[in-house]
């Protein structure tokens, strides 16, 4: 028995028996690079079923052509128990016993909205700055938008290059009361409604609370932003 660490497109996890072809041995008697390439691929497709929406690419790397693996009558898959952008599997046989390791490249296509131009960070977004492309689900970190409407008039936290996907954690609304600035504040209760006026005592977004004051009673409360940059109380 002849043992030797192979390199090239897969890791092997230890050392992996070499078989030395007898003569008149059968070219069958070896597992191909595409037998366990098809194998990776079965394993995996069942597992990308419930991606709605998407285009789905699945890239198996590279097997070595001169691994020489005694034919398997039972191979087995291990995948990890998430999908992700880059995986391994592990491929496996019993008896004879050999393990080898392929790497996995998993895409979904989705169209989604993404930068028109270069963007700085605090940005507010109009609707020329935005596209709709073909975007990786896998390759992003999450919070893909599919209109440019989700987008438009918000606060871009981060600054992006052309092309890049506009996501959710990228957005908040923009700053609609400032601090020092009269705002007109509406106290609610089940029986009537008060309007006065208030002096804010911090910035605040739409649907934030923030704090302001009285500028009669020189009290302070809470109260909520509101879309038009009003604030409100409600009892």
């Amino acid at each position: 028995m002849v043992h030797q660490m192979i390199k090239g497109g897969i890791v092997l996890a230890g050392l992996v028996t070499v078989v030395l072809a007898e003569p008149g041995s059968l070219a069958a008697e070896i597992e191909t690079p595409a037998t366990l390439r098809a194998a990776v691929q079965s394993a995996i497709t069942p597992r990308l079923a419930n991606v709605k929406d998407a285009a789905i690419e699945v890239e198996v790397g590279a097997i070595d052509s001169r691994l020489r693996l005694p034919t398997c009558p039972a191979l087995n898959v291990a995948l990890p128990p998430t999908n992700a952008a880059m995986m391994t599997a592990k491929v496996e046989c019993d008896t004879p016993s050999w393990t080898i390791y392929v790497p996995i490249r998993l895409h979904a296509w989705v169209e989604a909205v993404v930068a028109s131009a270069n963007l700085p960070p605090n940005t507010r977004l109009a609707a020329d700055q935005l596209a709709r492309a073909r975007v990786d689900m896998f390759s992003s970190t999450g919070g893909l938008l599919t209109e440019p409407s989700q987008a438009e008039g918000k606060m871009l936290r981060a600054g992006l290059l052309a092309g890049a996907p506009i996501t959710s954690p990228l957005l908040e609304l923009p700053i609609v009361v400032h601090r020092g600035q009269k705002v007109l504040l509406t106290l609610t209760d089940s029986t009537m409604i008060i309007d006065s006026t208030a002096v804010a005592l911090e910035d605040g977004r739409v649907g934030e609370s923030i704090a302001v004051e009285n500028p009669d009673s020189k009290k302070a409360m809470h109260v909520t932003v509101t879309k038009d940059g009003t604030v409100e109380m409600k009892f």
